[in-house]
């Protein structure tokens, strides 16, 4: 069967509504402790920075693979992706993603609303805001999928609106004391980070570029989840597009 049976596992889709038992993972058994990314003092956006700096090109040093590229022409929900993936340098076995994308009658601010506030995300069973920080927020958040054990995430948002008109955003697993872990539900781990900005060539279109990294720890081989993750991407990209422009005709 296809690993995006496993679903989109995208900007903040973390955990699919699919039915895992497809690819024969009804089971979610503990594979152990993997090495989990570091803190260091850079911050956020030196970060995204770094990354946004590598090539992805033919033969390039950092090991990066486009796995989907460039369409010729915007789709029907007005947009078009390249998807990248490369190991991640923390050893863990789950891949590093980059994502650039453009989208047509969008904007910044509109994408960030839907990162604070997703709508019609499949499979989320609980959203809560946690506290207000002086450039961002901590949420919390529990998802489940048919045949998957629960998975829930304490994240930390930063947020920087910039002078050029983009906003940078990064989401990062965190810990908190009114996020403690429960029994019998997964703390997964998640990173997103990404810069929304109106393009300087095409009139009307926003243009993106996101690194996204994430262990949902269990049962689940990696290796399944990298397969899946850039028809995830696009998935999830065509769900948000579709959402978001449904909403802006009713406006």
């Amino acid at each position: 069967s296809n690993p995006t049976d496993l679903g989109s596992l995208g900007r903040l889709l973390v955990v699919s509504s699919q039915p895992a038992v497809a690819m024969g993972c009804c089971c979610c058994c503990s594979s152990g402790d993997r090495v989990l990314p570091s803190e260091d003092s850079q911050n956020e956006h030196e970060k995204f920075e770094k990354l946004l700096a590598e090539e992805v090109g033919p033969n390039n040093p950092h090991g990066w693979q486009i796995k989907s590229d460039w369409a010729k022409d915007y789709n029907k929900q007005k947009f078009k992706m390249r998807v990248s993936l490369r190991k991640h340098e923390s050893g863990n076995p789950n891949m590093l993603l980059r994502g650039d994308g453009k989208y047509q009658g969008v904007s910044p601010e509109d994408f960030l609303g839907f990162l604070l506030n997703p709508e019609n995300l499949p499979g989320l069973k609980e959203w809560k805001d946690v506290e207000t920080l002086p450039d961002g927020y901590i949420k919390y958040c529990r998802v489940k999928a048919p045949c998957m054990t629960a998975r829930d995430h304490c994240w930390k948002y930063t947020i920087d609106r910039r002078s050029d008109g983009s906003i940078f955003v990064c989401i990062r697993t965190t810990t908190h004391p009114e996020c403690p872990e429960k029994p019998g539900v997964i703390r997964a781990y998640y990173y997103n980070s990404c810069l929304f900005k109106m393009s300087e060539t095409e009139e009307g279109v926003m243009e993106m570029t996101e690194f996204i990294f994430q262990d949902l720890k269990g049962g689940l081989p990696p290796s399944l989840l990298n397969a899946a993750l850039p028809a995830g991407t696009l998935e999830t990209n065509k769900t948000e597009m579709k959402h978001l422009l449904a909403k802006k005709a009713k406006a």
